[in-house]
């Protein structure tokens, strides 16, 4: 019984006050946390997303060092390589000159890969800091063989 009135003074008269208090530090704790993991979560499916598009431009403007004259066949080409949806492809051909059809050699195929990520966190951005979609874009540029 001694050791139990001890225990008693040395954490005072209750336990249940010092209890409480890892909840409100958590409750105050949370949501800076929660701010910390999706902005990590966000930052990585940037990341992600433009790396998909500077690697499908690459590949387009590969396709396109063949064949350089058909943008169809350049945009499907970066579309199939896993680029988020709603990318825009443009695809353009400088000094490309062509005898009958057919590449010289002497220009260059440039192909631009474009999209507008939206992040998960996007109305809390918009309203704190004035940061909303964010625009990427990617550009390749090969020259036409023969």
């Amino acid at each position: 019984m001694k050791a139990v009135l001890a225990m008693r003074r040395r954490n005072g008269a209750t336990g249940g006050a010092r209890r409480g208090q890892s909840i409100v530090e958590l409750a105050l704790a949370l949501p800076l946390l929660m701010l910390i993991l999706l902005g990590t979560i966000d930052l990585g499916m940037v990341f992600h997303d433009y790396i998909q598009l500077r690697n499908a431009a690459r590949k387009g403007a590969g396709y396109g060092a063949h064949f350089p004259n058909d943008s169809t066949g350049i945009a499907l080409r970066v579309t199939r390589h896993g680029v988020p949806a709603g990318t825009t492809v443009i695809s353009s051909c400088t000094s490309c000159t062509t005898s009958g059809g057919v590449p010289t050699g002497t220009g260059t195929v440039a192909v631009t890969a474009q999209n507008t990520f939206s992040p998960i966190m996007l109305g809390f951005l918009q309203s704190w800091f004035g940061i909303g979609l964010i625009p990427l874009s990617s550009t390749a540029t090969m020259r036409v063989l023969q």
